[in-house]
């Protein structure tokens, strides 16, 4: 057993319960801040092409317990997509006494654990909000020390900066890769929204033409224990058919270029565990109702919208985009 896994069954079994809540540093004022290209990248490829960020949080600021981190959000300026060749966010523990390094490796231990890696990422924001970045597995965090939150960034272009305030962070950018080792120090962290244990849902992906358009999958509600969420499918062949298709992974080999099977430019974003077929109505719109059990908690999952459209490609099907969605309070 890893110490890690053996730290979240302490945590789940022997503590008091876990309390679902969002925390913001230093605030929620998501339309409120200077505007920061760094580390989600510009609008076009240069300077900020590739980036590293590390930020800490303090105990206070989590609450000052033990706690699970399942998600984490920053306020983007515009509504846009952001584009990363790779993307990774790694979690650690730094005690709060221990002063910042330059050199990135020297802030994190060998208990770092990585809590989102994607190659070929698209994330959809919208503006003057928070935005979930889409993690793909939890931190447990021990309430103790400081919460140190690196992010790595390749090939990273965004039309939308993102909010920030005046905390510190070491960060290092460059027009080329390999990334320096060592960075710099400025008080300019991004603001962060930290979830522990709260519903998210976060649009991700590009979805690819057909005859009415580029298939789109949103939703309505939230992934709540005990409530429902609908998905929202559009732009499908109008009066087709189409499918919900649910996985519980975006990792590697995803996205899969449904290229080589006669769809290119579409992408196939997660494995299919479940399907659900769709009557697609005469504007190519159709809907999916998901009641959340009651104790579904912190259960991850990732689905995507494909219409079948036999004029658009040989394989017969164009896809949407992709939602992350985890249950929670």
């Amino acid at each position: 057993m890893t110490m890690r896994l053996a730290l979240a069954l302490v945590v789940a079994c022997h503590a008091a319960p876990l309390a679902a809540q969002n925390y913001y540093v230093p605030d929620n004022a998501a339309s409120l801040g200077t505007c920061n290209v760094i580390p989600f990248g510009s609008s076009t490829a240069g300077s900020f092409y590739n980036n590293r960020v590390q930020m800490r949080l303090t105990p206070a600021e989590l609450g000052g317990l033990p706690n699970l981190v399942t998600g984490i959000g920053f306020a983007a300026c515009n509504t846009a997509r952001a584009t990363y060749g790779a993307i990774e966010v790694v979690m650690d523990h730094i005690p709060s006494a221990q002063a910042w390094s330059t050199t990135f490796a020297s802030n994190l231990t060998p208990a770092a654990q990585t809590v989102l890696s994607a190659n070929n990422y698209a994330w959809n924001v919208t503006g003057t909000a928070w935005n979930e970045i889409g993690l793909q597995a939890p931190f447990v965090y021990n309430g103790v020390d400081d919460l140190l939150i690196q992010i790595t960034t390749n090939n990273a272009i965004s039309p939308s900066a993102f909010r920030r305030d005046t905390r510190t962070r070491l960060f290092a950018s460059s027009a080329n890769l390999p990334l320096p080792t060592s960075g710099s120090l400025g008080a300019t962290a991004s603001k962060i929204e930290v979830s522990m244990l709260m519903a998210r849902t976060s649009s991700h992906g590009i979805g690819c033409a057909g005859g009415n358009g580029v298939p789109a999958l949103g939703f309505t509600g939230s992934p709540q224990q005990g409530g429902a969420i609908t998905f929202q499918a559009s732009n499908g062949l109008q009066g087709g058919i189409g499918v919900l298709v649910f996985g519980g992974g975006n990792g590697a080999p995803y996205p899969f270029d449904l290229g080589v099977l006669g769809a290119p430019g579409c992408s196939a974003y997660t494995d299919v565990a479940v399907s659900v077929p769709l009557l697609l109505g005469p504007a190519g719109a159709g809907a999916f109702a998901f009641g959340i059990p009651a104790n579904a908690l912190g259960f991850r999952f990732f689905t995507q919208f494909a219409s079948l459209d036999l004029a658009a490609n040989s394989f017969g099907f164009t896809t949407s985009n992709y939602l992350n969605v985890l249950t929670g309070n």
